[in-house]
This record gives structure tokens, sequence and C-alpha cells, in this order.
């Protein structure tokens, strides 16, 4: 009987794999990958003796791998890798005398010996594992191994010294050991490599000169490692596309070579980079600090002391410091600052301009457009938030997975797995955001709490080798869209100040200012920003058609932003917006009116009016919760109960102009009643966005 192939990839097949197919002795073939295909692999399969390829990758199948795959005597290839599959590798396998390609999956515990008796065996797949233990010593016998990737898992022995004597290896990639102090061998002859990485696997020592004599070596990443000493001379011979040396303890000068080689080669090959951030390199001389090709160069020379220096600088007034502060992707912050390191090991081509990954198409994600843009980083996404006050805060991380979202790519399917550090401390290991958020576009955020010390605060986002590594769109790594740091309860906060006042000098600045608040508000009457001169009733018969109601809203906001922004020096929180003390004039222009409960902004202290006061049913959660009060608790007056299409009025005319203003301003209005202050827009940017739809 003629043997049969069958390849049925990319026909989103749904529904469990038929245990017929079992029957079907002449199947030399047999390709499902790229399907929806669900349930566990049939053991039925194993009854496939002439088969010699068994592809099944990129579906959802869950369970074990059949011990009966042992039975598959002509097997050569099998690729399980993105599915959903448990449980331990069978040492059955070990009989595949003919197997020459073995997948990744998320499969546990430890590697059986018997895989080394795969002798013909030429690329072992083993990342995004639970894999734990080391390598076994009998897999020292796999000699015609080309490719052996093990990144990701929980495997905790030294790197074998045998595999230096894997001689026709072209990529070797381990990630993420967890046995420290490993260092190099004194001699290793891997003439053949192509794409070397040991990242993330605790190596100590010197980088050995010899790798320079693997004249075939275009890609190094010994990034995240414990390396010390310079980079060695003998490198300037290498034709490296791509080196990642990032966060070791490097020292040393720059030699000459790095600049050069990256400015002849970046012209000519796409993707050229060099990573040496987080090291403690030395320039030749100032003058060559100053003179450094910008990144644009592809050179990555992060010093996040000197983005210290100039953002938050030594002697800043206490005043200049923020007890507050927000970052999100959309709208970037000018006391934040972040760092991206890493490579998409799936995509050596991708470049900056896929680190900014926007809601795919049809996707709608829950909540607000905070979510509209997310940053993605490969390995190592770090944020860097400057000139806070010293002490305790909730750290708030807004997460939404907006990129493995597609049904028709299979990313749907993927995960993305990464560790949070803040303050350099882990926090929350082996983070699934669809895990979390229960689907693609959901919302999860997460909160901690953590001090603030010399004025920064730091957050890394560490992608450690787990999770969807190839699966398309091949963007792995941590992703997030905005950060939100608010401070713990009522505290005081740490400033420096000489002295302590007497009790005769707190009370005569109480009184200078409660003198010099009377005064700033009689002014502000008498400009008519305020009061009611000129607001004498209008006829409550008027129709307020469109335009007149959004001038309405910008008329109140153009008052609110006159008393937060106007006058830095002199912050005014108004706490008692509501629709009464809105007051129309003849002409329909909008003044705030009742300042009765209004006080100054103190920055020193946000929590100095904490007490609920105001009209219960328009107060800022916060002054329930007892956190601090900003000039944002104003913000607040732009909700209301209800769902957003029922707060359009129904005699607006239905026009496509109306309704799709009216949806902006409801969902800016939304903004405005974030329960995060610090994700609350500003007067000004509310401002700014009426105007816009005014225009």
């Amino acid at each position: 009987m003629s043997k049969l192939n069958s390849d049925l990839s990319d026909n989103t097949i749904h529904g469990s794999i038929p245990y017929q197919i079992g029957y079907l002795f002449q199947l030399i073939t047999l390709t499902l990958g790229q399907n929806l295909l669900t349930g566990k692999i049939p053991p039925s399969l194993g009854r496939l003796s002439s088969l010699q390829a068994l592809s099944l990758r990129q579906n959802l199948l869950t369970g074990e791998i059949p011990p009966s795959f042992g039975r598959l005597s002509s097997l050569q290839v099998l690729s399980l890798r993105s599915n959903q599959l448990s449980g331990e590798i069978p040492r059955e396998l070990g009989d595949l005398s003919q197997l020459r390609s073995l997948p990744e999956n998320g499969l546990s515990g430890t590697l059986p010996p018997e895989l080394g008796k795969l002798s013909n065996l030429q690329e072992l797949w083993l990342t995004s594992n639970n894999l734990r233990g080391d390598l076994p010593k009998d897999y020292e016998n796999l000699k015609n191994l080309t490719t052996f990737e093990i990144s990701g898992n929980n495997l905790s022995g030294p790197i074998p010294r045998f595999i230096a004597k894997w001689v026709n290896l072209y990529s070797l990639f381990v990630t993420d050991l967890q046995t420290k102090g490993l260092s190099f061998p004194e001699s290793a002859n891997l003439s053949s490599i192509l794409s070397l990485t040991l990242r993330n696997c605790s190596i100590t020592g010197s980088i050995p000169p010899y790798i320079a004599n693997w004249n075939q070596l275009r890609f190094l990443d010994l990034s995240f490692n414990n390396l010390t000493g310079g980079i060695p001379s003998t490198f300037k011979n290498l034709f490296l596309y791509q080196m990642y040396l990032t966060r070791n303890m490097l020292n040393g000068t720059l030699p000459d070579w790095i600049y050069r080689n990256v400015w002849e080669l970046k012209s000519k090959i796409r993707g050229k980079f060099m990573d040496l951030a987080y090291n403690q390199f030395r320039f030749p001389e100032p003058e060559t600090h100053k003179n450094l090709p910008h990144n644009n160069s592809r050179i990555n020379l992060t010093f996040p002391e000197e983005i210290v220096r100039k953002y938050c600088p030594d002697g800043q007034k206490k005043s200049q410091y923020n007890s507050t502060s927000n970052f999100y992707v959309n709208k970037p912050a000018n006391n934040w600052a972040y760092s991206c390191n890493g490579h998409f090991y799936g995509d050596s081509m991708a470049d900056s301009s896929k680190f900014v990954q926007k809601v795919t198409c049809g996707a709608a994600v829950t909540g607000a457009s905070l979510y509209d843009e997310a940053r993605l980083c490969p390995n190592s996404l770090k944020y860097y938030g400057f000139c806070l006050r010293n002490g305790n805060y909730n750290i708030s991380l807004y997460f939404s997975e907006i990129v493995f979202t597609n049904n028709d790519d299979y990313s749907s399917s993927a995960k993305r797995v990464f560790d949070i550090y803040i303050q350099r401390e882990l926090r929350l290991k082996d983070f699934n955001i669809k895990e979390m958020a229960r689907h693609s576009n959901n919302v999860t955020i997460q909160s901690f709490e953590a001090s603030v010390r010399e004025h920064l605060l730091e957050i890394e986002l560490f992608w450690a080798g787990k999770g969807s590594l190839y699966a398309p769109p091949s963007f792995h790594g941590p992703l997030t869209s905005a950060i939100s740091v608010t401070p713990t309860t009522v505290q005081n906060f740490e400033v420096n100040r000489p002295g302590r006042l007497s009790k005769i000098g707190i009370v005569a600045i109480v009184l200078g200012a409660v003198l010099a608040l009377i005064l700033f508000l009689a002014l502000m009457s008498r400009l008519g920003w305020i009061g009611d001169r000129e607001l004498r009733d209008a006829n409550s018969s008027t129709r307020l058609d469109w335009p007149t109601r959004v001038r309405i809203c910008h008329g109140i906001v153009k008052g609110l932003k006159y008393l937060h922004e106007d006058n830095p020096s002199r912050k005014i929180v108004h706490r008692n917006i509501k629709p009464s003390n809105i007051l129309l004039d003849g002409n329909l222009n909008a003044k705030v009116s009742d300042l009765g409960l209004a006080k100054l902004y103190d920055e020193e202290n946000p929590y100095k009016f904490i007490q609920e006061k105001g009209t219960v049913v328009y107060m800022a959660p916060e002054y329930a919760m007892r956190k601090a009060i900003t000039e944002k608790v104003d913000a607040i007056v732009l909700h209301s109960k209800g769902r957003l299409s029922e707060l359009v009025d129904k005699q607006m005319p239905n026009e496509h102009v109306v309704m799709k203003q009216a949806k902006i301003i409801l969902e800016l209005a939304m903004r405005c009643v974030d329960q995060s202050p610090t994700l609350r827009p500003t007067m000004s940017e509310v401002l700014s966005e009426l105007e816009r739809i005014s225009n």
C-alpha cells in the first residue's frame, strides 16, 4: 500500500484529534499545526509506525505527551510547540533512534537521561518549560546537535563542560539558570557556532578571549550575568551583527573599534546593535563622552545616574519634589525615564519602532483609551520616577495584553510571562497578563507598596525566558500601559529644613496665608472670574444647543485651570464643584462660584484638608479613603451616575459630528473620575481637548 502525506495545517480545524487517525498506518507525514485543536493527544497516534514527521504545533492541546510515541520507530521530526501541554517528558522518547528534532512546550519534571541515546538528534528545543534539575551527563553523546535551546526553565545545575565538545553546534541558547558562581571553561572549540546566548546564568569571571576564535559567530548575548573585567581586545576581529553585554560588572575603557565597527556595518547590516548598558565602562577622555554617537548609531550606553543628576539635581528646592506621579505610554511625562534592553529572538529585524504597540483593529479594551498603547520590551523594561518626596507609596501598574490577541496568526494562544521588581526587589514572579486578566484585551492592575529614598523610584519588568518565544508576532517580553504613584497614608514626608518653626511663627504664617487667600479671592472676583456679578437667573426657557453646551464646559474648565495652574505659587482647590455652583450669565458664559470651601493647595502636605467637606455625592474618593488630596479632586465633577449613553441629552440632534464630540467628552469625563488621582487629566489637558473639539 502506498505511503500518504497529510497536511491539514492552517485550516482552522476545531475540536479534538480523532483517535481513528491512529489507524492510518500508511501515513509518513501528519501536519495538524496552526489550527484550534483542543483536548488531549490520542495515544493511538503511537500506532503510526511509518510516521516520519508529526506536527501539532500552535494549537490548544492539553495533557501529557503519550508514552506510546516511543513506538514511532521511523519518527524524525516531532513538533509540539505553542500548545498547553503539561507533565514530564516521556523517557520512551529515548527509543526514537531516528529522531532529529524535539520541541518546546509547558512541560515539567526533570530531563530524562534516556534522551542521551538519540545520537542522530540535531535540534533539541526545550524553551519555556518548567523543567528542573540539571543536564544529565548522558547528553554528552548528542554530538550531532546543531541547535540546543533550553531557556526559561528552572534548571539549577551548572553548564556542563561537555557542551564545549558539541562541535557541530551553531545555535546555543541557555538562559535563567538558578545555580550561582558559574564560569567559562578554560577552553572550548565551538568553531561552527553562529549564535551564542548565555543570558542570566549567574556566570562569573571574565569573558574568555578564545570566543574571538569562533569566526562564524554573528550573535553574542552574555547579558545579565556577573562578568568582570573588560571586553577582550581580540573581539575586534569578530564580525558580530549583535552583541549584548547588558548588566554585568564589566569595566575598563571602551575600545575605539566598538564605535568604528558599528558605524562601518550599520549601513550594510540591518539590525546591527550593541548593548553595553548597566556596566562600569570608562571613556578614554572627557570630550569623547560628549562626542559619543547618538543611539541612532545602534550602541546602547544607558547611564541612569546621569539621568538622575539631570532631572533631580542635588540641592533642588524641596517644593520641586513630587508627592504623586504617573506615567502612561500614550502621554509621557518629563519626570519619568525608561530604558529598554534585549532582543526579540523570533524577529531579529525588529527595531525600536516595535517597542510601542497599539491596540489591534477591532479590539475593544475594557476601560479607557489609556490601554490603546503599551510599551513592549524584549528583556528588561525599566522605569525611573524622579524627584519624588521620600516616603511610602502605592505603586499601581496597568496591564492589558493587546499584542497576543489575533486568532488569524494564532497569537491568541500565546502567553506573556515576566517578573516585576520594585526598588530592585522581586515583588511578583511569573506574572502572566492574560491569566490575571482572564483574556486578551482585558485589564489587570497590580498594586504594591514601596519606599522611596533619595527621591528615586525604580520599577523593572524583567523577562526570565518564560512564555511564548517564537509564536507570532514573536514579541515576547514585558509589556505595560501606565504607572500610578500615590502616597500610602497620612505621613510626614521627609524634607530638608534647617530647624523647626516656633508656635508664634506658625500662627503668623497661617494668618498671613488666610489674609493672602482673602485678598486673592477678592481680586479674582473683581476680575470677573468668580462670584455672581453679571450672573443674575438667565431665561430658564433658553434652549442650550450643542455648541453652547461645549462652550459652557470650556468655561468651567478654564475657571478651574485658573485656580489650579495660572499662578503656580497660589494653587487653589475649589473642593465643592457641583452643578449648583456653576452659574451662567445672560450670554450663557459659565462662571465658577461659591469658594467657601476653597483652600490653597500645599504640595508639602497633601493631607492638610483631608476631612470630608462639600456635598458627598460629588466628592472625590480620596476623602473617604484618607489619601493625599491634590487639585485633581475638582475633576470628579465631570462624572455622573449611570451608563455613558444615558448622559447624552435626548433632545440633542442625532448628528454624526454631535455624537462624535459627545463620545469624546464622555470618555474625557471618565478619565476625570479615575480611581487613581494621578491618572486624571489636569485642567490644562482637559482644556486643550475641549479647544480641539471646538475648533
